[in-house]
């Protein structure tokens, strides 16, 4: 995506300021996650924001976001979007630090959110850059993902969903991580960019309670046609509302 300000159909976020612009994984994450009955949603891994903001334009009123994000450029920028949102009778606050202190700041919260989304750093024994934003941004030397699901299950309250995105190449590990941290699976959606291609993403949904095996739903989901922004009527039916010119 190019710099300056992303402009969506009813908020904008500047992102000059964070490695990671908005970007199609993010995109996908916040328009697909379901946000029946959340009152109180915290996005690990924030970047500029955006994700948060999109989960609040669909929210209640009297409900509120919290952005944790750990590159402190990135993490300002969160909280200048987040407090800038345009949404009347809902809040969105950002905070900066790591993920695995969050609870040590905001004791208040343990047990108290609804659902946890996440865009994690997700890169793993992969080779890095000389941008030092740039790799906290996408590996996961910071952020693992048994760090994600002890953080995630120790914010959620019983009940409370785990929302996250993967690529496909970790999915055994991850669905191993959540399972032996207390989750059940609800959800898994393999993503392709092209019907044609193979699946390079996975949405998954996990829950802090016992689910029964059949709502174990395993679903794929093909973002564009036979051209590039070529979006599926599948794939719009989640970003219309946000993706200006759909």
């Amino acid at each position: 995506m190019a710099k300056g300000p992303f402009h969506f159909k009813s908020f904008s976020v500047e992102q000059d300021g964070a490695a990671m612009k908005v970007g199609m994984d993010g995109m996908v994450l916040g328009s697909w996650t379901n946000v029946k009955g959340v009152n109180l949603a915290i996005d690990i891994g924030a970047g500029n924001g955006y994700v948060g903001l999109m989960l609040l334009q669909r929210m209640a009123q009297g409900t509120k976001v919290y952005g944790v994000e750990l590159e402190p450029d990135a993490a300002q920028q969160c909280i200048e979007n987040l407090r800038a949102q345009p949404f009347a009778g809902r809040t969105a606050e950002g905070w900066s630090g790591p993920i695995q202190r969050f609870h040590i700041e905001k004791p208040e919260l343990v047990g108290m959110a609804d659902l946890i989304v996440s865009n994690p750093p997700f890169y793993k024994n992969k080779p890095k850059s000389l941008d030092n934003a740039r790799n906290l941004a996408r590996h996961d030397d910071t952020l693992s993902m048994g760090d994600l699901a002890q953080s995630a299950h120790r914010l959620l309250k019983p009940g409370g969903r785990l929302c996250t995105i993967w690529p496909s190449d970790r999915l055994e590990e991850w669905e191993s991580w959540s399972t032996g941290m207390g989750f059940d699976a609800c959800r898994t959606v393999h993503i392709k960019t092209m019907r044609h291609l193979t699946e390079k993403r996975f949405l998954s949904e996990w829950r802090k309670q016992p689910c029964a095996p059949e709502q174990n739903v395993q679903e794929t989901l093909i973002l564009e046609g036979s051209a590039t922004l070529d979006f599926t009527e599948e794939y719009l039916h989640y970003i219309r509302p946000y993706l200006r010119g759909t």
